[in-house]
């Protein structure tokens, strides 16, 4: 896909000069079966250009494990919030929320924790099976598929060289219910929680963090 994409924006304090921005973006996604992967290049008129994508891997059947690998690098001047990338947060997306596809997720710490022209996360999650539920409740239009557990390590990095001393690490558990909402909508509840259990020494994050979100399912 190629788009063409133009903003405008001006400080939030009322003070400073309205900009504008203009940039053309192409992207590339591919699925095969459980697997899939992206790829975004955007180009700045500004001599500046981005290339960022990932990877996720889905395998197993009683047993899930998922694989995500993220990575992003600008060359040119970084602008904070425009062609910079940052790290930190959840690590799916929501029905009604959409991670943007410039934060690259890192559970056990907050959103947006660090933000630079290159940053790389990776995140290895386990789902084992807890129960199968195959249950409602009357005419009530929710019904509870099946209930697992995940056990998940997530790392990253922004800014500069990966290095071990900059190298931040998160990892939890969250309880995840596939459902059908509405007698054809399937989706996955999640709820958990993410500690960090390794940080450099500019960051003090403390834990847990607790995890809410519905969403596509596995």
């Amino acid at each position: 896909a190629l788009a063409v994409n133009w903003r405008t924006y001006e400080p939030l304090s009322g003070q400073g000069t309205r900009e504008e921005e203009f940039w053309v973006a192409t992207t590339y996604r591919k699925e095969r079966g459980n697997h899939k992967w992206w790829l975004n290049v955007d180009l700045f008129p500004e001599d500046s250009q981005s290339f960022y994508g990932g990877v996720e891997f889905l395998f197993g059947e009683r047993i899930l494990t998922d694989l995500t690998l993220q990575a992003g690098k600008t060359w040119g001047d970084p602008v904070p919030g425009h062609n910079t990338y940052r790290i930190g947060g959840n690590v799916t997306e929501g029905y009604f929320t959409q991670r943007p596809t410039r934060l690259f997720p890192l559970r056990g710490f907050d959103s947006n924790l660090l933000e630079a022209g290159t940053a790389a996360t990776g995140s290895l999650e386990v789902f084992w099976p807890l129960a199968n539920l195959q249950k409602g409740h009357k005419t009530f239009p929710l019904f509870l598929h099946r209930l697992r557990l995940g056990t998940f390590v997530d790392a990253g990095f922004a800014g500069g060289r990966p290095s071990e001393a900059d190298l931040l690490c998160g990892a939890g558990f969250v309880l995840v219910t596939s459902m059908e909402i509405a007698w054809g909508y399937l989706s996955a509840f999640r709820f958990g929680v993410a500690w960090p259990i390794k940080q450099p020494g500019f960051v003090d994050q403390k834990g847990p963090v607790c995890l809410i979100q519905l969403g596509r399912p596995l």
